[in-house]
């Protein structure tokens, strides 16, 4: 008597654990396929000057078709007036220290990184991230293919972003 109802009680137990993991996996690709573009909207994303990058949530695929239109103002130093409007085309200047040197100081420009693995030093707690990242100009408004899968970011072609101000409307669309 004693076997049966351990039985039935583990029995119950293991069909708990089995919904509770089919559920959990239901839930997981629902999530993994709203953090990807919808072909049939366009998504719009704010990019703050002042900001190295702005996680758009979205993970892509190499090889995608994706249409950016951006808007918008910044300035890259307040209260320089040499530095104000600056849209998303940038300033017709460039340096090397920027992410992408042949490209217009404080144009839009974007990212994605592929996260390979991370590694953490047993005796500090220190993160290594072992990424690989690709990073395009976007400008005012380009369609482009995406070079690798992984996360989406958008920022600023511009080092020193803790002086700036404003922000980027970016309009992004996957195309079929």
């Amino acid at each position: 008597m004693f076997l049966k109802m351990m039985n039935k009680k583990y029995t119950v137990f293991l069909l708990i654990i089995v919904f509770s993991l089919a559920a959990l996996s239901a839930f997981g690709s629902q999530e993994v396929r709203r953090m990807g573009l919808d072909p049939e909207r366009i998504s719009s994303i704010l990019v703050p000057a002042n900001t190295h990058w702005a996680d758009t949530r979205f993970d892509v695929n190499g090889g995608e078709d994706i249409y950016f239109r951006a808007s918008g103002a910044i300035s890259l130093q307040q209260g320089n007036p040499v530095a104000f409007p600056c849209n998303p085309d940038g300033l017709d200047l460039k340096t090397v220290q920027q992410p992408l040197p042949e490209e217009n100081i404080g144009a839009l420009i974007g990212k994605i990184v592929l996260l390979l693995s991370v590694e953490v030093d047993e005796e500090t707690g220190e993160e290594t991230r072992n990424e690989i990242i690709r990073e395009f100009y976007i400008g005012k408004n380009k369609r482009i293919e995406m070079p690798i899968d992984g996360r989406l970011y958008l920022g600023i072609n511009e080092l020193v972003v803790a002086d700036n101000s404003g922000e980027f409307r970016v309009e992004i669309q996957l195309l079929d």
